[in-house]
């Protein structure tokens, strides 16, 4: 196990004789840790500046990824999707040449250069933008003339040998080179002649990342003169060395992508580097460590475009894709992200032929709602006329969906840091599952629920919120804990689990909570996993082996009766009667130990973790003029991985009452009904518009669990819905893109409105 925690040995009369479970301890310490403070090159997230994305890319909410330029079958339907309101064409660019324009070079093949440039004029002559995708592999002859600037990932890696072929695509890779050699410099300079010399808008990369170590000597030189230190050995996430130098790779590659921005922005003032991302919530992306770019560099992208998979290996009938979608837009500011979805119906075999036409739509509009831009391959695999459809559909919904901003109730921090240098190779167990658990109580509760990233944990970003949950973020800096603990101080709410602010931002474990102070207890560390096993009933042991009782470990009862408690806020619910049978319920997921609470904090329930004595699971209690919830039990793991009802009701209500209010709209409906909420604000007026996704599945779990995938075939319109609000200010509520007014009712002291039946997507505008 790497990345864990080193847990202090504390003693408890709660635990009487037994010890704390003790984890490895990530940080083998010979001298005092390093803290980002002390690194002189780096740039602080508080004072890393992002681009501003070009006017058009706000605005395209129709894209269109459209076949090679070379085929003449993509002319005729270039113009056919100009007529369906696309604004926006991704196509193949020219690869980088060699050498320069201005050096003498002939530009690329000549008869390609006519080719594009055609395709690019008939697409312009359309008023549409044009992006194009370049290799980021270096041409052949200047990989000849500079081996020794190619990626080098391994130490004894062997040169290239002279007769290789590097035209073939199975030798492309070998063309890869170092953008902190000279190389990167004239990339950029050959993408700026090529957005000259062909007029277009954006550029992407698939791929062009930093390695996750990189040996070429040139490199290696330069890190030691930049930073004075000894270049790591090998990729090893426990080590300080290697982590510095994941920090210096992520610094590079920014500074390469601010520099490269701002040389086409010379070249033409709304240039847009429109590319393909890494970190901005693809399941597979949240899984992979060491990263290959830092997940603030998207917010030097115009837009990010994340590959959006709902197959089996990417947990697509969970809420992983929506969770996914909403991230690459967090990743930004909250400003443009993109979800392209792909149009496969099973990963094994990857295929697409089996791909209802409906589904297509339904993907589309689950991105949407979730706040993302959904640019599509056309026509694809769910077939030509689904495709335009689609794009009629994403453009019917337009007017409503560009320049918005999420309205601020909740804030969900999903940390990078936490992930990166503090859960290791367990990403789904102690990150992920916590913020997911999170993110399907704001789905199924209908809460306003902004994700944020570890930038935005400074005052001026927080105030907005009325709650911020803190789901196992371990790794938290002190500049993150005094804005959190200023937060609430100042009035603001604070729900957080488990090993929140156990370590520092780059996984150095501290001695205790850095927030004890706000949760009001003492770290004591882990439950340790009983040590005989429960008896079982016979029939269900036939089918019991030993992977059953390694998934057992983190089971409890949780107790909320028999004067147990100093608070009934957290279990005030009535709602908990009706999925309970009493005052206690099973619960399966992450557990740390905590000592009992000091004033003002209070006891709010109980746990018996198994085969082990009572111990307290929540606490909460008044901060200053902030309110505090803090679970020792990790109810936002658990609710997405075990899902009870009783724990999304619980979390739910410690957030409400941690905020002090209940957010603005309040959407009475199903909980397959998603709900989404945006303000916009243009020369019209000002409007909150409230997404209305019907995710139902109707034959989800009707197949072999392992590869259920949504291939949703069929509408079922979901009615009942009623939207609640007391804003006096809201002068009229219509339904979109159906143009339907919706009329206000009284209903005691709010006003509501019903909503006919939601077929799949539907948006309430709110006028001011």
């Amino acid at each position: 196990m790497i990345y864990t925690l080193c847990h202090f040995l504390l003693l408890s009369l709660l635990l009487s004789s037994e010890a704390v479970a003790l984890a490895l301890c990530p940080f083998q310490a010979t001298q005092e840790p390093v803290t980002l403070d002390s690194l002189s090159w780096y740039i602080q997230d508080r004072d890393f500046q992002g681009i501003e994305p070009a006017d058009w890319v706000y605005e395209g909410q129709q894209k269109a990824f459209v076949g090679d330029f070379a085929n003449p079958a993509t002319f005729p339907y270039i113009d056919e999707l100009a007529g369906l309101g696309v604004t926006v064409i991704h196509t193949g660019g020219p690869e980088p040449y060699f050498p320069l324009k201005r050096d003498g070079g002939l530009g690329g093949d000549a008869k390609e250069s006519a080719l594009m440039r055609s395709a690019f004029a008939r697409i312009r002559g359309h008023k549409m933008r044009v992006v194009i995708g370049v290799s980021p592999y270096a041409p052949v002859e200047f990989v000849r003339q500079h081996p020794e600037w190619r990626n080098k990932l391994m130490v004894d890696e062997k040169p290239i040998d002279p007769l290789l072929d590097l035209t073939k695509p199975g030798t492309v890779g070998l063309r890869s080179m170092s953008l902190n050699t000279p190389y990167g410099d004239y990339l950029i300079e050959n993408l700026a002649e090529i957005f000259s010399d062909y007029q277009v808008d954006g550029i992407s990369f698939d791929g062009n990342y930093h390695p996750m170590i990189q040996f070429t000597p040139y490199d290696m030189e330069l890190y030691q003169r930049e930073t004075g230190r000894t270049f790591p050995a090998k990729i090893d996430m426990t080590s300080d060395d290697y982590k510095i130098y994941l920090l210096w790779a992520d610094t590079k590659l920014e500074n390469w992508y601010r520099k490269l921005h701002a040389r086409l922005r010379q070249v033409n003032p709304q240039a847009a580097v429109y590319t393909w991302t890494t970190n901005a919530g693809r399941y597979g992306h949240f899984l992979t460590s060491p990263r290959v770019m830092s997940a603030r560099m998207n917010l030097l992208f115009d837009s990010p475009v994340q590959e959006w998979w709902l197959d089996e290996v990417n947990l697509g009938s969970s809420v992983v894709p929506s969770f996914g979608a909403a991230y690459v837009r967090a990743v930004t500011g909250g400003r443009t992200g993109a979800s392209e979805p792909y149009i496969i119906s099973h990963g094994n075999p990857y295929s697409g032929s089996g791909f209802p036409r409906h589904e297509l739509f339904v993907r589309c509009m689950q991105a949407m709602t979730n706040g993302s831009i959904t640019p599509l391959a056309l026509p694809n695999g769910a077939g030509k006329e689904a495709g335009d459809d689609t794009i009629r559909e994403i453009g019917r919904r337009k007017k409503w969906t560009t320049r918005t901003s999420s309205e601020p109730w909740a804030a969900l921090l999903v940390s990078e840091q936490t992930r990166q240098f503090y859960a290791g190779g367990q990403v789904m167990d102690r990150f992920l599952s916590h913020a997911l658990g999170v993110f399907r109580v704001g789905l199924e509760e209908h809460l306003p629920l902004t994700l944020i990233t570890d930038q935005d944990l400074s005052l001026d970003r927080l105030e907005k919120y009325r709650v911020l949950v803190l789901p196992n973020a371990a790794a938290l800096s002190n500049a993150q804990v005094v804005a959190i603990r200023q937060f609430v101080h100042n009035g603001g709410g604070l729900v957080a689990t488990c090993e929140t602010s156990l370590c520092d931002e780059l996984g150095h474990p501290r001695s205790n909570f850095a927030l004890a102070d706000l949760f009001g207890v003492d770290f004591l560390g882990r439950p340790q996993a009983p040590t005989q096993r429960t008896e079982l009933d016979a029939n269900f042991a036939i089918v019991v082996d030993d992977k059953y009782w390694a998934n057992r470990q983190g089971a409890a009862e949780m107790r909320w009766g028999a004067g147990d408690l100093q608070t009934s806020e957290l279990i005030s619910d009535p709602r908990l009667k009706l999925v309970t049978n009493g005052v206690q319920a099973s619960f399966k997921g992450p557990m740390v130990l905590m000592s009992d609470a000091r004033p003002p904090m209070q006891r709010a329930m109980f746990m018996f973790p198994e085969g082990k004595p009572p111990v307290p699971a929540v606490v909460m209690g008044e901060q200053g003029n902030g309110r505090v919830v803090y679970m020792a039990a990790g109810f936002d793991a658990a609710n997405f991985s075990y899902g009870y009802p009783y724990q999304r009701i619980l979390f739910a209500q410690a957030m409400k009452w941690a905020a002090r209010s209940q957010p603005p709209i309040e959407v009475i409906a199903p909980m397959c009904i998603q709900s989404t909420f945006y303000r916009q604000r243009d020369s019209d007026g000002e409007r909150l518009v409230v997404h209305l996704f019907n995710g139902l599945d109707s034959t989800n779990g009707h197949g072999l669990p392992e590869v259920d995938v949504p291939l949703r075939e069929e509408t079922v319109p979901v009615g009942g819905i009623r939207l609640r609000f007391n804003d006096t200010k809201i002068k009229r509520v219509h339904l979109e893109p159906e143009g339907l007014e919706l009329s206000k009712v009284e209903a005691g002291d709010f006003q509501e409105v019903q909503v006919p039946p939601i077929a799949v997507h539907s948006m309430v505008v709110f006028e001011y």
